[in-house]
């Protein structure tokens, strides 16, 4: 497999843990959400560690630029490539992108 599917699909991963874990976090922990959403965010910025805190306290945040920013990438990179799968791929990288932008607002 060509390298830059490899990296394609490490950023593809990686945007959708984000996409995962916060679905996760929210099944967990409806009853605070849908009390209080601000102590919701802060009960998930303190899961991670100091060093990426930042990441996700800010608005808007770092992460979910970041994660738009991978899944732009794969999808491109995924596109290019003749076999149906990889296109199938490039368009959920797209639509979860899309979804991350509205993320941002």
């Amino acid at each position: 497999m060509k390298l830059r599917i490899i990296i394609a699909f490490v950023l593809y991963l990686i945007g959708i843990s984000k996409i995962i874990d916060w679905f996760v976090f929210w099944e967990n922990n409806q009853e605070l959400a849908l009390r209080n959403y601000g102590q919701l965010k802060l009960k998930f910025i303190s899961r991670f560690p100091s060093l990426i805190q930042p990441l996700f306290s800010k608005h808007p945040e770092p992460a979910t630029l970041i994660c738009f920013i991978f899944f732009i990438i794969a999808g491109v990179v995924l596109l290019k490539e003749p076999k149906y799968v990889f296109k199938v791929f490039a368009i959920t990288a797209f639509f979860f992108a899309f979804w991350n932008l509205f993320s941002l607002m």
